[in-house]
């Protein structure tokens, strides 16, 4: 009986594991190394829509090391497929008031994750998102990667 038991929630949480990546469209890292990222040099990622009956989320990640400058990020991302373009400016917050760092890490390495768009409406398709940074510095210097997931979110009915 016990045993038993023990089959069946693994075979429910293997259920539940498999079907949360069907929701997930695109979760991939950029390197950008740390030495400079220029303001032109732009990150680029594609992804395939294949359903309209869903609303999707993309989330941006951010992985930095203990020598950025600065307590933010400016990034633009402009997002291209079968509707046409949009592009938009946002900002990650890394730092709180007395510098420390907010994400998760130590100073060789800190990660970042925040929520760009919520509740997009895509038609099937493929997509390029490219991110590109919009700091003071020309050159950004301690960025390591970036990266983008979109997911699925709420059914349209």
């Amino acid at each position: 009986m016990q045993r038993n038991f023990v089959i069946a929630v693994a075979a429910v949480l293997m259920a539940w594991g498999c079907s949360t990546n069907k929701n997930v469209l695109l979760d991939e890292f950029k390197e950008v190394g740390t030495e400079k990222w220029s303001w032109n040099d732009a990150r680029t990622f594609t992804f395939t829509v294949t359903e309209a009956d869903y609303l999707y989320n993309l989330d941006c990640s951010l992985r930095i090391t203990g020598n950025y400058k600065y307590s933010n990020i400016w990034l633009i991302y402009q997002l291209e497929g079968p509707e046409g373009s949009t592009k938009q400016q946002f900002q990650i917050t890394l730092s709180d008031n007395t510098g420390k760092w907010l994400g998760k890490g130590n100073n060789n390495l800190i990660s970042y994750k925040q929520n760009m768009v919520s509740g997009l409406k895509l038609k099937p398709g493929k997509y390029t998102l490219k991110f590109n940074q919009n700091m003071r510095d020309e050159n950004l210097e301690a960025v390591s990667d970036i990266g983008l997931k979109v997911y699925k979110g709420s059914r349209i009915f």
